[in-house]
């Protein structure tokens, strides 16, 4: 280990091994390096001296180091500046309806639950099933042969009856005949957004839908009205 100015590691804060460690570590600033460097040269052996690689290699090593936590301190705040945009244009989006990928749906004893199923494929013998919570089947409805492509149902919130169904929570599953075998196809509904709120830790922009809690703003897939 070099020898040290006292009153110049004393002014760095610094009285022992350790401080000098704990510096290095964490707390190291451009005038601590320039000033321990100072000191350096100043106290090292005339016999001795210090190699001109070495010191390059001192000088490089900060300098990549200083321009690493610039870097980290930029892309911080152009992530910060980003969410914030993506806030504000999200905030547009309070009272407006927004598709979702989910098999559940909310009814609230009124309005009709409206969904889509997206389809890769030419799809034949399409049939909606919706069921309660307690996984009674209340209702199915045959959307017939389908087009590839998004393809818009609607439940009206009756039952095979034609009696409206208490409010709740119901869980829609949609199945159809792709090149002759019947596939589970992939689902999304159609729900009001009554706030927007950042993610806190977990980062991003969430909406809350209206039933169907907490979505990141990333899942919407469509906007209407």
């Amino acid at each position: 280990m070099i020898n040290t100015d006292n009153a110049v590691l004393q002014n760095l804060g610094i009285t022992n091994a350790d401080d000098l460690n704990t510096k290095k570590q964490g707390e190291l600033s451009q005038e601590d390096f320039f000033a321990l460097l100072t000191v350096q040269l100043a106290q090292q052996d005339p016999f001795k001296p210090l190699d001109n690689t070495e010191f390059v290699a001192q000088m490089a090593q900060f300098s990549s180091l200083e321009s690493l936590q610039s870097m980290q301190t930029s892309f911080s705040d152009l992530a910060s500046a980003m969410t914030s945009n993506q806030a504000l244009q999200a905030s547009a989006l309070v009272g407006r309806t927004v598709l979702v990928p989910s098999n559940v749906a909310s009814f609230n004893g009124t309005s009709e639950v409206q969904g889509m199923v997206a389809l890769s494929e030419n799809t034949q013998n399409v049939v909606l099933r919706i069921e309660d919570e307690a996984g009674q089947l209340i209702k199915t409805i045959e959307l017939g042969d389908l087009e590839q492509g998004p393809n818009d149902f609607t439940w009206d919130g009756t039952n095979e009856a034609g009696s409206a169904v208490a409010p709740g929570f119901y869980s829609i599953s949609v199945t159809g005949s792709v090149f002759g075998r019947e596939t589970r196809l992939p689902t999304g509904v159609y729900a009001r957004v009554d706030s927007v709120n950042l993610g806190g830790a977990q980062g991003g922009v969430y909406l809350n839908l209206d039933g169907l809690g907490s979505v990141s703003l990333d899942d919407v897939s469509q906007i209407k009205n």
